[in-house]
């Protein structure tokens, strides 16, 4: 009996203790789930922090605060809201362009640090009146935020760059590689304008990727999902799977690239009834030659967004890979060959259906 007795009144004693972490929750209602949060410069400090709160009418509540530092902002907004503020549910981080021409490493690493921002969250930049941007919201449609505009699930397209935080900060550690973050704007009949992308150079935006240009490095990151349309002269196609493959070599003059993209696509508009083969030589043309352009720019810029720096790793020592940047990218010599596979042309199926109908 004893040894029964004794189990049960440890248990009794440690209930209060385990219910003890239960009371420093915070009810819902009594918190703010910002799930955007804007930085630029500040009027009369060095960072002026704006965070967007989702209500429950469907409109946004802005919340936002200059000081030296981010964190140091966020204490102030914290300070003043009669609610707490949690950024567990942060989505996105939007950045000024006057800011991003700085540099943004300290904007990444205090994200990464922070114990209350997920290193999932996306990175944007935005270009012309930043205020503007954060404060824009579309009437009809309430229920759209920021950051569904970079969401897989939502607004994005293979035109659109996507960059998380954990990937930002990567990058910017990197020697061979930098990244092409999301250039934007405050839209009129949406939240924004797609612009391009930030060509950003060891955490700095040195240029910029046209739509078009986003594109081509969204296949050579890998990350093309599929339904983009392109057009050529006579027809419009619409690429259903896009995979690239690279070879390298190190030859006597330095590094060199072959690079194979294959498209799959399919016909979607073919006003002039152009043959196969045609529509396949107007769109093999206009990608390959877009792509030798985009390569001839981040040359110039000395900014490895493509990554193919990351190619060459095994081939370098440690002294050339501290080097890549300044002097074996610029020397890279490269080519691209584009290959196109049609899965079907419906110019094609109807020729045939009236056939059978005449029949």
């Amino acid at each position: 009996m004893k040894h029964r007795i004794i189990p049960r009144l440890l248990l009794t004693l440690c209930l209060p203790w385990l219910l003890s972490g239960c009371w420093d929750i915070k009810d819902i209602n009594k918190r703010y789930l910002p799930v955007v949060m804007g930085i630029c410069d500040g009027k009369s400090d060095v960072y002026h922090v704006t965070l967007q709160v989702p209500t429950v009418t469907g409109t946004t509540q802005i919340l936002e605060q200059e000081a030296k530092s981010i964190s140091k902002a966020l204490d102030l907004i914290r300070t003043k809201s009669e609610k707490h503020v949690d950024l567990l549910h942060l989505r996105l981080i939007l950045i000024s362009e006057k800011m991003a021409e700085k540099g943004i490493e300290d904007i990444i690493d205090y994200a990464i640090r922070a114990d209350d921002i997920s290193i999932k969250g996306m990175v944007a930049i935005v270009t012309g009146d930043f205020q503007k941007a954060l404060h824009h919201q579309v009437g009809p449609t309430p229920e759209v935020s920021s950051y569904d505009y970079f969401s897989e699930e939502a607004g994005w397209t293979p035109n659109v760059s996507l960059v998380r935080l954990w990937e930002a900060y990567k990058v910017s550690r990197s020697y061979t590689q930098d990244t092409a973050i999301p250039l934007v704007e405050a839209g009129t009949d949406t939240l924004y304008e797609f612009r391009g992308s930030a060509i950003m150079r060891n955490s700095k935006m040195v240029g910029t990727l046209t739509p078009d240009e986003t594109l081509i490095n969204n296949i050579f990151a890998e990350k093309y999902t599929g339904g983009t349309i392109e057009t050529s002269e006579d027809a419009s196609i619409l690429i259903k799977k896009a995979t690239v493959r690279h070879r390298v070599k190190w030859g006597d003059s330095g590094p060199e690239l072959d690079s194979r993209l294959k498209l799959d696509i399919e016909v979607s508009e073919n006003k002039q009834k152009l043959s196969n083969q045609e529509i396949t030589q107007e769109i093999k043309t206009s990608i390959e030659k877009r792509g030798a352009n985009i390569i001839d720019k981040l040359h110039t810029l000395k900014a490895d967004v493509l990554g193919i720096g990351q190619l060459f790793k095994p081939k370098m020592t440690v002294a050339q890979l501290k080097e890549w940047k300044e002097r074996w990218y610029p020397k890279l010599q490269s080519k691209i060959e584009v290959e196109i596979n049609i899965r079907n042309n419906i110019y094609l199926k109807d020729k045939l259906r009236d056939n059978n109908l005449r029949m």
